[in-house]
């Protein structure tokens, strides 16, 4: 058994929780006002003898979630694997608060190089739709799957995957997600980071999961129900990061 070096990324600290107080032998790195911290996980996991964590929150928007990738991709220690966590907003109706939503893809709804390249359309790509890796959303998804139905999760509501938006806006009008569903209509959620991270990776040639837990109903109400949602998440963010990381697989070239 061989260790591995997850890369934990969120836009706020109520979306990592009390991580930090769960790792060991903590480092801190600092740029400017961004904060990477490393650190050992203290429970023992079936699979590796050790899990490396390396983790930071960005801020808000694909900028800041690009810098800060970015700048946990070029540290010292090889990255394994990039998970992106945190709330979103839902697009699809049928979704409620605390359910989760793991992406198969992600797009960035607001890019738009039209007419060199379709709307959506990433130029360094050539692709609108970036395609999450199957064994590590399949593993994520079947491990919170089994902690759902285990009881260990029990403040969480139902699972599935799908398409998550990414844009530089935080959406509270019903008419923007009617444009959204009608250009893209099987959208699950909307946030305003993962888009950014997945490209990141794609093109740095690093596995990554963008795993979302549903906050709002990017409607009208979406401010009140947010803010209130963050303060009941803090208490519950690292107990669905633990689920993912008790339970990691052996992986491909491990």
């Amino acid at each position: 058994m061989k260790s591995i070096n997850i890369g934990l990324l969120s836009a706020m600290p109520e979306e990592i929780g009390t991580t930090i107080d769960n790792l060991e032998n903590v480092t801190l790195n600092k740029y400017g006002d961004l904060k990477i911290y490393y650190g050992k996980l203290k429970k023992k996991v079936p699979n590796y003898e050790a899990v490396y964590i390396t983790l930071a929150w960005s801020g808000w928007g694909k900028v800041s979630a690009a810098r800060a990738i970015t700048r946990i991709l070029s540290g010292t220690n090889k990255i394994d694997l990039i998970v992106f966590t945190g709330v979103a907003g839902a697009a699809n109706k049928s979704l409620s608060q605390w359910d989760i939503v793991i992406a198969n893809e992600v797009i960035q709804h607001d890019m738009d190089a039209r007419p060199i390249f379709d709307k959506f359309v990433l130029p360094p790509l050539k692709k609108a739709k970036l395609e999450s890796d199957n064994f590590f959303k399949n593993w994520i998804f079947s491990s919170l799957k089994k902690s759902l139905n285990n009881g260990n999760l029990s403040r969480f509501g139902h699972i599935k995957k799908g398409l998550i938006a990414t844009g530089d806006s935080f959406i509270s009008e019903e008419r923007v997600i009617k444009r959204l569903k009608d250009e893209l209509p099987n959208l699950e959620a909307i946030e305003m980071e993962g888009g950014a991270v997945a490209q990141v990776a794609e093109q740095e040639g690093v596995p990554w999961v963008i795993v979302r837990v549903i906050s709002d109903s990017a409607d009208s109400n979406s401010e009140i129900d947010f803010d209130q949602f963050l303060k009941d998440y803090v208490l519950s963010s690292w107990k669905l990061l633990d689920c993912i990381l008790q339970d990691i697989p052996t992986l491909p070239n491990h």
